[in-house]
């Protein structure tokens, strides 16, 4: 499966230029043979415990339906609905397969105080990949995603994470791949937000024996991994430490 990972400069809390801009980097994008394209946490608004911004309205909705249908692409993207912090999932029809509510919310940033806390984990079909998707804080909680490894092929985390602290991020998303024998891929922001935050990107995906199959680094636009479910169950038969 080719995913495509789109890390851009969002600018905070203003969701009509970071539609503009979200447009403007898929027209320069060369998407042939991409299967699914993923964006970072709250991906219309960044990270804010604004709660009417970060809100996902029917336009908001609506933007990301007719990207899927226009590209014929799956696509994931992040909001607040019902005060839940989510990520969402369609299909190249446009049509919601999955979402997940964020378990672990940000308590430095009081966002606990804001919205709602998730209640479970979930696993969906794409593309002959099992996923469990995760949201920024929730890395930091290995054992949630140890309890569906044995049927998890791929976790994806969509963040804003900040540079500060940059290799907490790609240390921890490394150690989930090797500890789950799992690809792991984490979308992040890049932008400044208004409590002076610093977000560099550094999207990237891991193989399930902790190599790097690709790093975004700083740079804006779509970047492709390529990965295929065999390499999970070749690693997992090869070097047998899951139980099953």
């Amino acid at each position: 499966m080719k995913i495509g990972i789109f890390q851009y400069r969002m600018k905070w809390e203003d969701k009509k230029s970071n539609k503009s801009k979200i447009l403007k980097i898929l027209d320069m994008s060369d998407l042939r043979g991409v299967d699914w394209i993923i964006f970072p946490e709250m991906s219309l608004s960044g990270f804010t415990t604004n709660i009417k911004i970060a809100s996902l309205t029917d336009e908001d909705i609506s933007f990301f339906v007719s990207l899927a249908k226009k590209y014929h692409i799956n696509l994931s993207f992040g909001g607040v609905e019902n005060k839940y912090n989510k990520f969402i999932t369609l299909n190249r029809n446009g049509d919601r397969i999955s979402e997940y509510s964020k378990i672990n919310l940000f308590t430095p940033a009081r966002e606990d105080k804001v919205y709602k806390k998730g209640k479970r984990v979930i696993t969906f079909d794409m593309e002959g990949f099992s996923v469990t998707p995760f949201i920024c804080f929730d890395l930091r909680f290995p054992e949630n995603f140890m309890k569906v490894r044995l049927k998890t092929t791929l976790y994806v985390v969509i963040a804003a994470w900040p540079y500060s602290r940059i290799e907490h991020w790609t240390t921890l998303l490394r150690a989930r791949s090797i500890e789950n024998q799992s690809y792991v891929i984490g979308v992040n922001s890049i932008g400044e937000d208004n409590f002076g935050n610093e977000y560099k990107g550094y999207s990237c995906c891991y193989s399930p024996n902790g190599e790097l199959v690709l790093d975004c680094q700083s740079r804006e636009g779509t970047s492709i991994a390529d990965i295929n479910p065999e390499t999970v169950f070749n690693t997992r038969e090869n070097f047998k430490i899951i139980e099953t």
